[in-house]
């Protein structure tokens, strides 16, 4: 009998994704970005998709929360912990305390297969879609 995949796999497919949809809705018409914690100026396949709550191992719900997901360069995500002090003056001059309340308490949250698998394929659709719509080449 086959195994099925482990949890973590499926949101990995999920959150990788979510994160490339949000790194193109973020980028204008030429592909161009700015990082939410330091402002640095980016090409869509240069930035990462950061979290303003940390997905952690579990992989929580608020992993897979589009309004948790920015454009991050790569030294605030990874070799500056995401850059918290940026990140947060990001969030709190474009989102209500009521929405950076609720992104928290989805950290305590969690997603089974099936959830996860839902949001996989409707992000997967969308990345295809503003794809073709901003033209430009992406691999999905």
């Amino acid at each position: 009998m086959a195994k099925k995949p482990k949890k973590r796999l499926h949101a990995a497919t999920a959150c990788k994704y979510i994160q490339l949809y949000v790194r193109l809705l973020e980028t204008d018409e030429n592909g161009y970005g700015t990082c939410c914690s330091c402002g640095k100026l980016l090409t869509w396949a240069e930035t990462q998709g950061g979290h303003f709550q940390p997905k952690g191992r579990n992989y929580n719900a608020a992993s897979m929360e589009e309004d948790n997901i920015h454009l991050q360069c790569s030294k605030c995500n990874l070799y500056m912990g995401g850059n918290p002090a940026g990140y947060i003056e990001y969030m709190l001059k474009n989102y209500d305390e009521k929405t950076i309340d609720r992104i928290k308490q989805l950290s305590y949250q969690t997603l089974d297969c099936n959830q996860i698998d839902e949001i996989a394929h409707i992000y997967k659709q969308k990345c295809i879609d503003l794809a073709k719509t901003k033209n430009f080449k992406v691999n999905i």
